[in-house]
């Protein structure tokens, strides 16, 4: 079982940080900064991609992408964010442990650790099986990404406070000390009631009634073991895991919605579209329906908390192609780009059906490369759905 921790070049002295802490907890790790031909992420491995603004701008961004949702597809994917920096598109919504804030890192990677562990700890998912017939029921769709149990910023303000509490206990440590060594110099050295003396009289030194000093370093001194063993016992104590599921976050570019329970038959073409091109796509689909043709595609509200993999997996898998509704809300949504994963994962014939003059970025185009496009724009808008037909009957 091995954790590989996906990072940018430049990110690799974060990236071994994290490998310590995980590999303290007994968990054999290996660096992946796409540079390095690695195994496939397997059952019972996990796949942490630390995602920044220099994962963006790297050489192997699209091998570690590819990586990513591979590993998500199979329930195995922990997101980290190092800073603001944007996720590929795919992986954006996905829920991930916030670590931006460098002081508190070291408490957050023992959260990413929980979830590497949650992650390795969870039942292997089924692989689809390429000899059963297409219209066959298909298995439950691998589960969502583990999120790491935030506990809603207290990580950050312990890194803040644990300090601040500890400096007293510092202090009474270092005036002891001082006054310690002072009263062990010369030929008479003092005792312990020379040092109370001494600790009594560096207070009255600065403005402090007598014997107030000495109760106040007895205090910042258990003050500071307190501190102290509540930052040990963070290091080897897990923290209580709950089963409430992260919220999905929203999507501006297509609030995903589908029928309940629906499944395609083998003859139907999976449709993927961004929401907001909802006024072209449903019109052209209801044409091409009346002239025979079979297609899924989502038409009804989806709540924040329903599962969205476990329908859109079953339908893809069921079907006979995947038409892509082409435009520049398509190419910047996350859900489209994980539909055109799954379509190439299962190995589903894929259609590229550009609505509007889009031009596809890089990681949309190693998808489309060798297929056969349409351009529907350029055609006149009452004859846009006998074109589909025709395409979708070309490449049958």
């Amino acid at each position: 079982m091995t954790v590989f921790l996906a990072h940018a070049p430049s990110d690799r002295q974060t990236a071994e940080a994290l490998e310590t802490i995980i590999e303290r907890r007994g968990q054999f790790c290996e660096l992946d900064d796409g540079h390095t031909a690695l195994k496939p992420v397997g059952n019972g491995d996990a796949y942490v991609l630390l995602v920044s603004q220099a994962l963006t701008f790297a050489t192997a961004r699209l091998r570690l992408e590819q990586r990513a949702l591979d590993a998500w597809a199979q329930g195995r994917l922990v997101v980290v964010k190092l800073d603001h920096g944007i996720a590929p598109v795919g992986l954006r919504d996905l829920p991930a442990v916030d670590a931006t804030f460098e002081a508190a890192r070291e408490f957050k990677w023992n959260e990413v650790a929980d979830a590497v562990r949650d992650v390795m700890r969870s039942p292997a998912v089924e692989q689809s099986d390429d000899s059963a017939p297409a219209d066959a029921q298909t298995p439950a769709a691998p589960p969502a990404p583990v999120q790491a149990k935030d506990s809603g910023g207290g990580g950050a303000l312990g890194a803040v406070l644990f300090p601040i509490l500890l400096l007293p206990g510092l202090l009474a440590f270092a005036a002891s000390g001082s006054i310690w060594l002072a009263n062990r110099i010369g030929p008479t050295p003092g005792g312990w009631p020379e040092l109370l003396a001494g600790i009594d009289g560096f207070g009255v030194r600065y403005g402090l009634p007598s014997g107030v000093t000495l109760w106040l370093f007895v205090v910042s001194i258990g003050l500071f073991f307190a501190v102290l063993g509540l930052i040990v016992r963070g290091f080897f104590v897990r923290k209580p895991s709950t089963d409430a599921a992260p919220r999905q976050p929203r999507n501006p570019h297509k609030p995903r919605a589908r029928p309940r329970g629906a499944t395609p038959s083998a003859d139907a073409v999976f449709v993927s579209y961004a929401r907001a091109n909802d006024m072209m796509v449903l019109p052209l689909v209801e044409g091409a329906k009346r002239a025979g043709r079979k297609f899924w595609l989502d038409q009804q509200g989806i709540s924040a908390g329903d599962g969205w993999a476990g329908e859109i997996v079953r339908a893809i898998k069921a079907a006979g192609g995947v038409v892509v509704m082409c435009s520049q809300a398509a190419f910047e949504s996350d859900h489209v780009k994980r539909e055109i994963y799954l379509a190439d994962r299962y190995k589903k014939r894929l259609v590229p059906v550009f609505i509007e003059h889009a031009t596809p970025p890089e990681d949309f185009e190693y998808f489309f490369a060798g297929v056969q496009s349409l351009n529907l724009y350029d055609t006149p808008e009452e004859e846009r759905s006998e074109a589909l037909v025709r395409i979708l009957g070309a490449v049958a």
